[in-house]
């Protein structure tokens, strides 16, 4: 999506029932963003949605949130003809591999997500049709 500030937390719950053990999500620099509080939104809604995986068992903890640098002031000077500060992209490159480690620190010290073991049970039954399908407009 064009800024996280549009992250739904239907958008992560779903992510969750359809078995990720883990979500991630990236957001820009509260200080540097194009949409000015799509990141503080995003933050406010992270902490909104780890509540809730608190309260439905899954845990807080199964909800990441890092933020990267954005591009508004470097953008803004750009377009006004102003100097645009360097930006390293071995700097950049750092942080995203801080940001894979933290990931795949978080998911080591994790168990599998317990909707999707609950998910796998529920499909054994030969009787049971489960629609998992997107399309809420079927005919």
């Amino acid at each position: 999506m064009p800024c996280t500030g549009r992250l739904q937390p239907e958008h992560v719950l779903k992510a969750f029932e359809s078995g990720a053990d883990l979500v991630c999500t990236v957001a820009c620099e509260e200080d540097n963003c194009h949409y000015l509080e799509g990141s503080q939104r995003c933050t406010r809604r992270v902490d909104y949605i780890r509540g809730i995986l608190d309260e439905v068992g899954l845990g807080a903890e199964r909800l990441l949130l890092f933020h990267l640098p954005g591009t508004a002031a470097e953008d803004t000077a750009l377009g006004a003809a102003g100097v645009v500060p360097a930006c390293s992209s071995e700097v950049g490159d750092a942080r995203v591999a801080a940001i894979r480690a933290g990931v795949l620190q978080a998911l080591d010290g994790l168990g599998p997500n317990p909707l999707h073991a609950a998910l796998a049970e529920v499909t054994d039954d030969p009787y049971l049709q489960l629609d998992i399908s997107d399309d809420d407009n079927e005919d």
